[in-house]
C-alpha cells in the first residue's frame, strides 16, 4: 500500500513536470518573442515621439538656426536642456557619446610643443623664444609629425602677424581678405600632409548635389569630385559688423545642403567650417538612429593676442581630431 502511494506521488510529479514542459512549446516561445518584439517596437516608438517633441520645441527657438531643418543642435545649451527633459539624462549622454568626434593620439613632438607653449608667459617674445627652442628635430617627418608641423607653422604665423607694424586682425578686413588670412591659410596647412587624399577648392565653388548653390570652399576627394566631405562658408570679415542675419542664413544654407548630400549619398556624416565674428567653427552633421544632429567640435577665436594664441594652441587636438574624421570619411 505504501509502495502504491509512492508510485502515485511519483506519477503526479511526472505529470506536473510534463505539464511544465508542455507550457514551453514552440507556440508559447513564439508568443514570448512577439511580446519582446512589441516591447522593443514600443521603445523605438517612444524614442521617435520624444525626438519629434524636441524638434517641435527647438524649431521655435530664436537662437536655433537648424531646428526647422529637423536637425537637433547639440551645440545649443537650450536644446540640450529640452532633450534631457523630454528623454532622460541617460538618453542624452548616449546621444552625445554616439555623435562626438573621436580623439586622436598626438605625436610626442606635438604633445611636448603644446605643453611648452601653454606654460610660457603670454608675450610675443616669450612664445617665440619657446617655439625656437622646441621645434628643431633632426628626424622631423611631415607625414609622421603632421600635427607638430601644423602647430609650429601656425604659431609662428600668428606671432608674425602680432609683431607686424600694423596687426591686420585689429583693423577692418572684408570677407575674402579675412578668409585668405585665416580659414584658407589654416585649412591649407592642416591638410598639407594629406593632399594626396583631400583636394581644397576655394571661392565660389559648386558641388553637383547642391543645385546652383555656391560655397566659399569645398573639400573634395582627390581624383573624385563626386565625393565631398566638407563645405566651407565665410560669414563676413573682421571688424566689419556683419549682421547676425547673414550668419544665421549661412548656417541654414550649410546644413540644408549637408543634409541633402547625406540623404543623396546615404552617408552618416558630413563636415563644415564656418567663420563669423572673430571665430572659426569646426562642425559636423551626423546621423544617429535616423535623426540628424549638429555637433560643433571646436571654436577658435582669432589669435590676435598672445593669450588668444595660447587658447588656439590648446584646442589644436580638437582640430586634429576633426581633420582625422574628414580623412576617415574620404578613405572609407
Amino acid at each position: 500500500m505504501i509502495q502504491s502511494s509512492q508510485e502515485a506521488i511519483s506519477s503526479i510529479g511526472r505529470s506536473e513536470t510534463t505539464a511544465h514542459i508542455a507550457d514551453e512549446t514552440p507556440e508559447s516561445i513564439e508568443t514570448v518573442g512577439k511580446v519582446k518584439d512589441l516591447e522593443d517596437s514600443t521603445d523605438e516608438s517612444d524614442k521617435t515621439c520624444d525626438i519629434n517633441t524636441v524638434l517641435s520645441q527647438t524649431a521655435n527657438l530664436a537662437s536655433d538656426e537648424v531646428g526647422k531643418l529637423n536637425i537637433i543642435d547639440l551645440s545649443s545649451l537650450t536644446t540640450l536642456d529640452i532633450l534631457e527633459a523630454e528623454t532622460s539624462k541617460e538618453r542624452l549622454d548616449v546621444i552625445i557619446e554616439a555623435t562626438k568626434t573621436k580623439a586622436v593620439q598626438l605625436s610626442l613632438y606635438a604633445k611636448n610643443l603644446i605643453t611648452e607653449l601653454c606654460e610660457t608667459t603670454w608675450s610675443v617674445q616669450a612664445l617665440r623664444k619657446t617655439l625656437h627652442q622646441t621645434v628643431f628635430h633632426e628626424d622631423f617627418d611631415l607625414i609622421a609629425h603632421s600635427d607638430f608641423g601644423f602647430i609650429e607653422v601656425t604659431t609662428r604665423y600668428f606671432l608674425d602677424i602680432m609683431s607686424s607694424p600694423q596687426n591686420p586682425f585689429n583693423n577692418v578686413m572684408l570677407e575674402r581678405t579675412a578668409a585668405s588670412y585665416l580659414i584658407i591659410y589654416i585649412v591649407n596647412q592642416l591638410f598639407l600632409s594629406n593632399n594626396d587624399v583631400i583636394e581644397l577648392g576655394w571661392l565660389e565653388r559648386e558641388f553637383y548635389l547642391t543645385d546652383r548653390t555656391k560655397f566659399d570652399g569645398i573639400l573634395f576627394k582627390v581624383g573624385n569630385k563626386t565625393i565631398c566631405p566638407a563645405l566651407v562658408e565665410f560669414s563676413g570679415g573682421i571688424n566689419d559688423h556683419t549682421s547676425l542675419h547673414k550668419n544665421s542664413n549661412d548656417i541654414k544654407k550649410l546644413y540644408f545642403n549637408m543634409a541633402k548630400i547625406m540623404t543623396e549619398t546615404k552617408t552618416e556624416s558630413l563636415f563644415c567650417i564656418r567663420f563669423y565674428g572673430h571665430t572659426i567653427f569646426f562642425e559636423k552633421l551626423v546621423k544617429y538612429e535616423d535623426n540628424m544632429y549638429r555637433v560643433v567640435d571646436a571654436t577658435i577665436e582669432v589669435p590676435n593676442t598672445p593669450r588668444k594664441l595660447v587658447a588656439f594652441i590648446k584646442k589644436i587636438p580638437l582640430i586634429v581630431a576633426w581633420k582625422q574624421a574628414v580623412i576617415d570619411y574620404v578613405i572609407d
